[in-house]
């Protein structure tokens, strides 16, 4: 029994994750740097992390997260035959993605000497 896509939904999903990706990455970005500022090795102004090099592996690692929202999505309407979800469960998933992103950089912080 073959599933079917519906390509529009599928189009409309990706779309609506897409037009977010800037959002999040200022997010997750300000965040990083809220991160450093946060664990107080900034004295002087001056970081520990080499001219903050980390928060960019952390916004590589994020986006790869990121995109699990709308690869989730397309799979469970591709094996589980569940409909692609509305906005409101979409912004559900954004608020907590986003949640999770700043606990895992603090996580990935707290273990770099």
């Amino acid at each position: 029994m073959a599933i079917k896509i519906n390509a529009s939904d599928f189009n409309d999903a990706i779309q609506w994750w897409e037009e977010k990706r800037l959002i999040y990455n200022g997010i997750t970005l300000l965040g990083g740097i809220l991160v450093v500022f946060l664990r107080s090795e900034v004295p002087n102004g001056i970081s520990y992390y080499n001219n903050f090099w980390i928060i960019l592996f952390w916004l590589f690692g994020a986006n790869i997260f990121y995109t699990i929202g709308w690869a989730f999505e397309a799979l469970l309407n591709y094996y589980c035959n569940v409909s692609f979800f509305n906005n409101s469960i979409r912004k559900l998933f954004f608020f907590f993605g986003t949640v999770f992103s700043f606990i895992w950089m603090f996580v990935l912080a707290s273990g770099v000497r």
